[in-house]
This record gives structure tokens, C-alpha cells and sequence, in this order.
């Protein structure tokens, strides 16, 4: 079983970066100062995405060590268009998430389902997104999953002496309860602040609340620069 689920990471892994084609992807880079339960840290952070009339890919990871805990995180979102001019799209979104202080090994997730533009306009766009999602906790050494019905909000705004974006999903566990029941909401709310075409300041928050109080929500707060550019693979 390990071996299998190490080969499935692997494919994972050479799925999304064996992607080739001439479309510009655009990256961005982020150094900064992360904050999580009184524990200050260093982190790091790399994100590609690329955009058609039809299509929409995008890659993240994201690092950061706080004393002696670590936190890694990888996540990939590919999301469809019925049509150039639809307003409906089907999406899915794998993440792997390593966390020492959760006590997580490594954690498999996978969320698929539809979403929907409600509004575009000049300066951002609100869309919401409804689906089934899965993840196992111990994805190296256990093959339980836990299930939930999820759904979400999404606000990206430009304004013209900044951009903010906020994000609010909730997750409804549907399997039956083995340890702890894992309902919770999660929350984002980012602000970027250009300093010129291809620097800004972010500001980041980010929370996981579990509905059952026994449950340990965490919450994360980082101040970071942003640099953004773009490049063809060939």
C-alpha cells in the first residue's frame, strides 16, 4: 500500500508539470513572515496559473516553519467552461498537505464539482462553487476517507490603489464519524497592495473553523513580498 500511494503522489506530481503548450502561464514568488497561534516563522510561496476563454490551471505550493513545527502544502485546480461565453463551469482541485503540528503525515484531498460566475464586472467578479469533496489524513499509511458535501463564495476585487480577495467555504462531512466529525468552515481574506507593475505587499489571512469545538481550529497571518511575471513552457 505504500508503495502505491507514493507512485500515486509521483503521478501527481509529473501530471501537472509535464503539461506543455504555448500559452503564457503566469507565476508569482512570495517571502515573507507568517504568524500561526502566537508562533512566528519564516515562509515561502510559488504559484503558476494560466487562462483561456474555456479553461482556467492552476498550481501553489506553499511552505513555512515556525520553531520547530513545518507546514507544506500543494495544490492543483483545473476548472472548465461549458462554452467560451458560459457563465457555469466544472472544476476539481487535488491538494497534498504536510503538517507537523496537526500531527499530519501527509494529507490527500480532492474536492470536484460545479460552480458558477454571479457576477462580472470591470474590476473583479464573485462565482460560487458547489460539490463533493474527500480527503485521508494519513494518506502514506491508511486508506479511510472522510467525505463532505461542500459549497463556496469567492470575491475578487480591484480597486486603484489596491486588490482584495475573500474566500469562504464550508465543509459538511457526510461519511460516518470515526475520531471526530470534521464540519468546519474556512476562511481567506487576502489584500495586495502594488508597489510597481510586477512587486506588491500581501497581506494574508487564513482560518480553519471546526464546528465541534473539540476540534482545534487554526488560523494563519502573513506579511509578505510578491513578485509576479510570465513565461512559456516550450
Amino acid at each position: 500500500m505504500k508503495l502505491k500511494n507514493h507512485f500515486l503522489f509521483l503521478l501527481f506530481i509529473s501530471t501537472i508539470f509535464s503539461q506543455t503548450d504555448s500559452v503564457k502561464w503566469k507565476q508569482y514568488g512570495r517571502l515573507g513572515l507568517a504568524n500561526a497561534q502566537t508562533m512566528n516563522g519564516g515562509f515561502g510561496y510559488y504559484r503558476m496559473n494560466r487562462r483561456t476563454d474555456e479553461t482556467f490551471r492552476d498550481i501553489r505550493l506553499f511552505a513555512y516553519s515556525l520553531k520547530e513545527d513545518s507546514f507544506i502544502y500543494l495544490r492543483y485546480k483545473l476548472s472548465d467552461k461549458y462554452g467560451s461565453y458560459s457563465k457555469f463551469y466544472r472544476y476539481t482541485t487535488t491538494f497534498f498537505r504536510k503538517n507537523s503540528r496537526a500531527n499530519l503525515n501527509l494529507q490527500y484531498h480532492v474536492n470536484q464539482g460545479f460552480g458558477g460566475f454571479l457576477k462580472q464586472y470591470d474590476h473583479g467578479l464573485i462565482n460560487i462553487e458547489i460539490g463533493h469533496a474527500f480527503d485521508m489524513s494519513n494518506f502514506l499509511n491508511d486508506t479511510r476517507k472522510t467525505s463532505y458535501a461542500m459549497g463556496g463564495i469567492f470575491w475578487d476585487h480591484d480597486t486603484r490603489w489596491f486588490s482584495t480577495k475573500l474566500e469562504l467555504e464550508h465543509f459538511q462531512q457526510i461519511s460516518e464519524i470515526a475520531k471526530a466529525n470534521l464540519t468546519r468552515n474556512q476562511y481567506l481574506i487576502e489584500i495586495m497592495i502594488p508597489v510597481n507593475n510586477n512587486i506588491s505587499l500581501n497581506l494574508n489571512f487564513e482560518q480553519e473553523d471546526y464546528i465541534v469545538k473539540s476540534n482545534t481550529s487554526v488560523s494563519s497571518i502573513t506579511v509578505a513580498l510578491e513578485w509576479k511575471g510570465a513565461f512559456k513552457f516550450k
